[in-house]
């Protein structure tokens, strides 16, 4: 089998409500995407997807996969859909860095590998664990919603109704706004659930533990507390509770280093962040080989990506498998069918072949790029 052609899709994904709080300020009302298709020589094509959400919160923007994945695309005509490894091997050789542009192509080999042999993505990535995996909700403020630490409690109970019980709250602006918001969350929280305070690497060293020292006896888990790895090493002396990594977590190399330093006890690993499934399945084998529990999660994107993302978890080992997500819940348009949604908080990976999705190529329109 070889790779024939490889077409690029722009697609815009309106938020679900539009903008929402984050620690920069409100998220876009719709977000830029791009949607990777490739063919091969014996009819067999593969679908996969990327959005980094803007240009406000991780390196990339949708322009620049939709520019940079037509400049790597003929390094890989004519090759084996197959050799993954390789292909990556040749892909960060070609292109240094810019790992989201990589990303969509990766995740399309895997859906084509799957349909060739008739596997779901989650078999190949080393098996199915047929637990339901457990999805977090980021709590979303509007721009209609007081910024109140009682408004933050509030939207946690409407999330509580659709059946969530893992409830991810921004902060990492205002140290004192920060507690007061934890502490009414904190105080509404039913058994069973779970709170993660993500700061989004905002906070200052300083903020940080002053944060951590005011809501220690809670039951809550602290996420990216600042921009850099040494600061939260330091942060982590200063910090009891479970610390979980996000935006630092790039490469193996990088929960190397957060282990070693004891810097982190949960890994968020970001399909397009780390450059698509077969680097995220290094960095997830690895997490588990450490003892850490992970995060199969991305950045942004829709029925594509919440598939890949469905895959990556339903093959992770239950007993590390912290939680997951399901992005289509934020997302405004359906790109394909097949793709799980979730129920009472969970969801579970289709065993269709590949990522057990089809595309609306009508929502996806007319490809901006052509490879042959």
């Amino acid at each position: 089998m070889r790779i024939t052609k490889i077409s690029v899709y722009k697609v815009e994904l309106p938020s679900k409500g539009g903008g929402y709080r984050r620690t920069t300020g409100f998220a876009p009302e719709s977000t830029n995407g791009t949607v990777v298709q490739i063919d091969t020589d014996e009819g067999i094509t593969g679908f996969g997807e990327v959005c980094p959400m803007g240009t406000h919160y991780m390196s990339g923007f949708g322009s620049g996969a939709q520019a940079g994945i037509p400049l790597l695309a003929p390094y890989l005509i004519n090759e084996n859909p197959f050799e993954v490894e390789r292909l990556n091997h040749i892909m960060d050789l070609r292109f240094k860095g810019d790992n989201y542009i990589k990303a969509p192509i990766d995740m399309a080999l895997w859906d084509i590998m799957g349909k060739a042999t008739g596997c779901s993505v989650c078999e190949l990535m080393g098996g199915r664990y047929d637990k339901p995996i457990p999805l977090y909700r980021t709590v979303h403020l509007f721009k209609q919603h007081e910024d109140t630490a009682d408004m933050w409690a509030n939207r946690v109970d409407d999330y509580r109704k659709a059946g969530y019980t893992h409830f991810q709250i921004k902060v990492g602006m205002d140290p004192k706004a920060d507690i007061d918001r934890i502490k009414a969350v904190v105080a509404r929280l039913q058994e069973g659930e779970v709170i993660i305070a993500d700061a989004n690497a905002g906070w200052s060293l300083h903020g940080a533990i002053l944060v951590a020292n005011a809501v220690k006896d809670f039951p809550v888990i602290i996420e990216q507390p600042c921009a850099t790895l040494e600061e939260c090493i330091i942060f982590r002396k200063h910090c009891n509770l479970p610390v979980k990594l996000d935006e630092l977590m790039e490469s193996t190399l990088d929960v190397v280093r957060a282990h070693t330093h004891g810097a982190m006890d949960i890994c968020a690993i970001k399909i397009a962040r780390v450059g698509g499934l077969t680097k995220a399945k290094r960095m997830r084998d690895l997490c588990i080989d450490l003892g850490l529990s992970v995060v199969p999660d991305d950045a942004w994107g829709s029925d594509i990506v919440t598939a890949a993302i469905s895959h990556f978890a339903q093959s992770t080992h239950s007993k590390y498998l912290f939680e997951s997500t399901d992005l289509t819940d934020y997302v405004g348009v359906t790109t394909a069918d097949g793709c799980p949604h979730q129920k009472n908080g969970f969801f579970q990976a289709t065993d269709a072949p590949g990522l057990g999705i089809t595309p609306r190529m009508e929502v996806l329109g007319k490809p901006i790029a052509i490879v042959e």
